[in-house]
């Protein structure tokens, strides 16, 4: 592998509970070994070891499920091996998701001594009565709970809110992100609920019992308002759903979007990596256990790996970097992938200031951005 930054994720795939809104492969279970899992992890590392020799780990990042759910002394295991095998960058980033309903501060404590460096805490809402609707297991006074343990251990913290949510008007969000942006953390996550196929909201969607969700004008509204709330407080937009205050932009996440390298470890979670100047994805097998078998056996638990062709790695990089403000550079395209986007299109939509160019620099605008999947699909085809 050609010698580069790169990122490390580790999925852990269980619940408490499978929430109605969520469609990543998460599971809940009776019962977890959690010494076969930390095998699991610990056997697949030795396999990606081979492979990144010349790789600096910029990042590493637990998600889920519901990864706070692990035993940190397991996960301290994981990145010592870590640090024993592989090169660190200085600045190295170390994230760990977690519910609230899972957050104690001795475990919190536990967890930063491990060597996690930045919480993510899926708070969703400060509403009870919404939190009901969302499937969540916590309640208001949790989640704040929760963020108060979490600012006392660490110095970097987000945590994320749904909003757009049943019978939720426009008043009530703007109360309850005044009062999530007085916290005190560094980051905030603010998705905008949508309904997902292969989920419970989908299924209610599908049958006409999902009721009291925004129109698009009040979506709209929704999503201005959010970025202008977040703005005046110093809390800046770098991704659609993404506000940090300087310096506290997740690095793991960023190089997701600006379509970087990254290892996957864990059921179902996918990778992006180069060998021999070509650039491949991969897939984990799904099933936890069918992953977990395979893995404890030391055998490869990939079910899915293939070389990208340029219009493939073209596609992923307009997916996904139009989602960040940094945009996209279309000398990179044109020089690396030797693709282009069609100038007529892109002279519409500046025109029509969707999006702006400068500097060969493409970047999506306020208008643009409440149309994201519209723009990429109209340039893609």
């Amino acid at each position: 592998m050609e010698t580069n930054q790169i990122s490390v994720y580790f999925h852990w795939p269980f619940c408490e509970s499978k929430c109605p809104y969520c469609d990543f492969n998460s599971y809940v279970r009776n019962k977890i070994n959690h010494k076969e899992w930390l095998n699991a992890y610990l056997n697949n590392i030795d396999f990606w070891k081979e492979k990144l020799d010349n790789s600096i780990i910029r990042s590493i990042y637990f998600g889920g499920g519901t990864p706070s759910l692990m035993n940190p002394h397991y996960l301290s295991l994981i990145l010592e091996k870590i640090y024993k095998n592989f090169s660190l960058s200085k600045d190295i980033e170390i994230s760990l998701e977690a519910n609230p309903s899972s957050v104690e501060k001795k475990k919190f404590k536990d967890f930063s001594l491990a060597g996690i460096n930045r919480i993510s805490i899926g708070v969703q809402s400060f509403n009870d009565i919404d939190l009901k609707y969302l499937g969540r297991k916590h309640s208001a006074n949790d989640a704040l709970a929760a963020v108060e343990i979490a600012n006392s251990e660490f110095v970097n913290v987000n945590f994320d809110l749904i909003y757009g949510r049943q019978f939720q008007k426009l008043i009530d969000w703007e109360k309850e992100l005044n009062f999530a942006l007085s916290l005190g953390s560094q980051h905030l996550s603010l998705y905008q609920l949508t309904i997902e196929n292969g989920t419970a909201f989908k299924n209610l969607f599908n049958a006409g019992k999902l009721r009291g969700l925004p129109n698009q004008k009040l979506s709209k509204e929704f999503f201005v308002f959010t970025n202008k709330l977040c703005k005046k407080n110093s809390f800046n937009q770098y991704e659609i759903s993404n506000f940090a205050k300087e310096d506290f932009q997740c690095f793991h996440n960023l190089n997701y979007w600006k379509c970087g390298n990254f290892i996957s470890i864990g059921p179902g979670a996918h990778g992006r990596y180069v060998f021999n100047c070509s650039r491949f994805s991969y897939e984990n097998i799904n099933n936890p256990e069918n992953w977990l078998n395979k893995s404890i056996k030391k055998k490869i638990p990939i079910q899915q790996n293939k070389k990208l062709s340029k219009l493939e790695q073209f596609e992923e990089l307009i997916m996904m970097g139009l989602r960040i403000n940094e945009g996209i550079n279309l000398n990179y395209i044109n020089e690396k992938l030797d693709m282009n986007l069609n100038s007529e299109k892109l002279k519409y939509l500046k025109d029509y200031k969707f999006i702006s160019l400068k500097n060969n620099k493409l970047k999506l605008l306020l208008k643009g951005k409440l149309v994201l999947n519209k723009i990429v699909q109209e340039l893609l085809v």
